[in-house]
């Protein structure tokens, strides 16, 4: 070995001396330590219980199973197929009603919109049926027409009608 060598720790090598070594004091990795009985099941053991079968079945694969225990494992799952589908269902309705009640909030919130629009609108509501001498001063008051032109515009008025009366003479 050269001199640099031996002070190379930091090496990537292994060697097959050195594992057989390491394996030999720590035990780890020997075949003893690996394969216990309790790693090995017997040959006519269920491969679900663990326990020896007095009714086996064998799968094309050759798994060995006892028949009540992957009736068990069937029902087992049906129930918890079963609680699963509940509580999906129950989650779904719960999403549902979140859901409407969202879409009710929406529909107060347009309505509720719709009313201070038309509030804002019209500051006080109109009574067509009342006369506008009675109602008082309004936005109607406010329109340009002839009626509206003030005293002189009524004596206009009250000109024209006079001339389309005939007159009589006596």
């Amino acid at each position: 070995m050269t001199r640099h060598g031996k002070n190379c720790t930091a090496g990537a090598v292994y060697t097959y001396h050195e594992k057989k070594k390491d394996t030999a004091a720590s035990g780890y990795g020997t075949q003893n330590i690996r394969l216990s009985r309790d790693a090995v099941k017997d040959f006519d053991c269920c491969c679900l219980s663990l326990q020896p079968c007095h009714d086996p079945v064998v799968t094309p694969d050759g798994y060995l199973y006892e028949r009540e225990a992957i009736l068990e494992y069937i029902l087992h799952q049906k129930k918890e197929i079963a609680r699963q589908l509940k509580a999906y269902e129950k989650q779904r309705g719960a999403r549902r009603e979140e859901r409407k009640e969202l879409q009710r909030a929406a529909a107060q919130d347009q309505v509720r919109g719709f009313l201070e629009k038309e509030a804002a609108i019209v500051s006080r509501p109109l009574n067509p049926f009342t006369p506008k001498a009675a109602s008082g001063p309004g936005p109607d008051d406010a329109q340009a027409g002839p009626s509206a032109a003030g005293p002189a515009g009524k004596d206009k008025d009250k000109d024209k009608a006079e001339k389309s009366r005939p007159v009589m003479q006596a």
